[in-house]
């Protein structure tokens, strides 16, 4: 049997594949992974907290806040015992990585009570959290120090930031008011001690748009509680507002007569004065120093005190020095005292070039008579203060230089000018014969006691008068007298009989009087009509004539 060349042959070969049965696994692998991916890349960004201590926070409890929205967790706290304090690692979501910025600030939000008032008293219920306050810029950073107190005001607030410095730390608290003509203007925000310039240090911020009014020449003084004031200008009471008597506070001005200057900008620092006085008492940046060596006692004069011609401030005192050989020398009992003489509060520009002019024109002066003398400026307080002045009988004197100062001529003043006026005035007793006049006042007192004797020779004659029994009844006859004259007058008073009586009888004898006027006529007119009688006169003729 014969087979046909035509015929294909079958070639059977095996081929590998992939079962379906693995697709779901490759399914659920792919899906793992990408939700580890995911999960990886939504996790947020880890950040690095350090607090002092970890008071309210609690890991995978804890939430951080931003205006009350949740933007992450707090996964970890642990002691950091290198640094002494508390590190806390949080995740932040990440539509929240943008606000890890440079100066972004992190602080615990737990129930307090302080001078601003009392905050976070919701977190009595849901627990303590930490609030993120978004910085500014584009500097990225994964490691902050959080704030044991929360920040007055928040960093995206439009103002101006400023730094105060003080040599003396005052009545201030982070949170006080910052004042602006009594109106608030801002808040203290921060309060830190410089160990290196041994000076403290007060961050303020001045709310937009009040940042407008601070300039280069504006002065910062403080408005704490109530400032009373001893000095050799008197007593002085300054008081703020009820806010900063309460609690404290910062005020800010430019002074009458200075330039305006030019705006503020952030960082500026300023010079906080503890009081409007100090403000007054030194706005000049310009001043010549001289030395002045008082041969008195200085207690009652402190630094600051004014320097006054004739009662106008011209300087203030500078110091004075605790070593007295510093200056002086051993031998030298003197007391020196530095003080500084600005030209400015004479009308001259505060600027270096007037200081030589200033100098010179002092220089005239003390020629002509001019000295320094120490005077009390307050007698309740003791408080001295130094006063120029022209004296005429001291002798011409010119500046000399001691130790780099000009020394300014001294004479002695207040008591101590008073006490010499009086040694000289006993000087003076000291030298005058006392002895003739003492002989004298002896005799004048001798003479003095003889009169003294005599007149008490007389009071004891007087006194013994006084109390004679016929003396004594004197008073007694002179009472019985006067009643006898009272019983007279009032005898012959208009109402008595007697009176009455009297008054009729001169009526009588009136009467009588006037029936004698006849006879007396009679009388004047023939004298011896007694004896014959008179001639009898005509008939009157009613009507008609007499007869002839």
């Amino acid at each position: 049997m014969s087979t046909s060349k035509t015929d294909p042959t079958p070639v059977i070969s095996a081929k590998r594949t992939i079962s379906s049965i693995w697709i779901l696994p490759l399914i659920a692998l792919l899906l793992g992974g990408w939700m580890i991916y995911q999960d990886w890349a939504n996790r947020g960004q880890l950040v690095s907290i350090t607090f002092i201590t970890a008071d309210g926070i609690e890991a995978g409890k804890t939430k951080i806040k931003v205006r009350s929205v949740e933007v992450g967790k707090v996964e970890s706290v642990q002691l950091n015992y290198a640094d002494g304090n508390v590190l806390v690692k949080a995740r932040i979501e990440p539509e929240a990585e943008t606000l890890l910025l440079n100066n972004t600030r992190f602080w615990v939000v737990r129930p307090r009570v302080g001078t601003g008032g009392v905050s976070g008293l919701g977190t009595l219920l849901s627990g303590a959290y930490i609030e993120m306050s978004p910085g500014e810029g584009k500097q990225k950073s994964t490691k902050y120090t959080g704030l044991e107190e929360p920040p007055v005001t928040s960093a995206s607030e439009p103002g101006l930031r400023l730094q105060l410095i003080s040599d003396n730390a005052h009545s201030l608290s982070v949170g006080d008011t910052v004042i602006y003509r009594g109106f608030p203007v801002g808040r203290i925000e921060q309060l830190t001690f410089d160990t290196q310039a041994k000076q403290a240090v007060y961050d303020l911020f001045i709310q937009a748009p009040y940042d407008q009014l601070v300039t280069t020449d504006s002065r910062f003084w403080n408005m704490s509680g109530i400032n009373l004031n001893l000095s050799a200008d008197g007593v002085n009471v300054q008081t703020g507002t009820l806010d900063t008597l309460l609690a404290g506070g910062v005020t800010f001005d430019v002074i009458d007569g200075d330039s305006k200057g030019q705006a503020a900008a952030d960082g500026d620092r300023y010079q906080l004065y503890p009081d409007f006085e100090s403000v007054k008492e030194q706005p000049y940046a310009f001043y010549n120093e001289y030395l002045l060596l008082f041969d008195q006692t200085v207690r009652g004069l402190v630094p600051g005190a004014p320097v006054e011609f004739r009662g106008v401030r011209i300087g203030t005192v500078e110091r004075i020095p605790f070593q007295i050989s510093e200056i002086t020398g051993e031998s030298d009992p003197r007391i020196p005292v530095i003080i500084r003489l600005e030209p400015g509060r004479l009308g001259y520009d505060d600027q270096e070039e007037v200081l030589h002019n200033a100098h010179e024109k002092l220089r005239f002066w003390i020629q002509q008579g001019m000295r320094a003398s120490l005077k009390s400026g307050n007698l309740i307080t003791g408080s001295l203060f130094v006063d120029f002045d022209l004296y005429p009988e001291e002798q011409a004197a010119n500046l000399i230089e001691f130790d780099g100062y000009p020394v300014i001529p001294t004479v002695s003043g207040g008591f101590a000018q008073l006490e010499n006026k009086l040694s000289a005035v006993l000087s003076k007793i000291e030298q005058l014969e006392v002895e003739p006049l003492i002989s004298q006042l002896d005799s004048t007192l001798n003479t003095s006691e003889k009169a003294i004797k005599q007149l008490n020779r007389t009071l004891k004659e007087i006194e013994s008068l006084a109390r004679n029994n016929n003396t004594q009844a004197l008073p007694e006859e002179l009472k019985a007298t006067l009643k006898e004259v009272r019983l007279a007058a009032k005898g012959i008073a208009p109402q008595s009989e007697l009176y009455q009586e009297m008054n009729r009888s001169l009526d009588t004898l009136q009467q009588t009087l006037k029936q004698l006027q006849p006879v007396l006529k009679t009388l004047d007119e023939k004298p011896n009509a007694l004896i014959f009688d008179a001639p009898k006169s005509v008939d009157p003729i009613p009507g008609g004539q007499p007869n002839e």
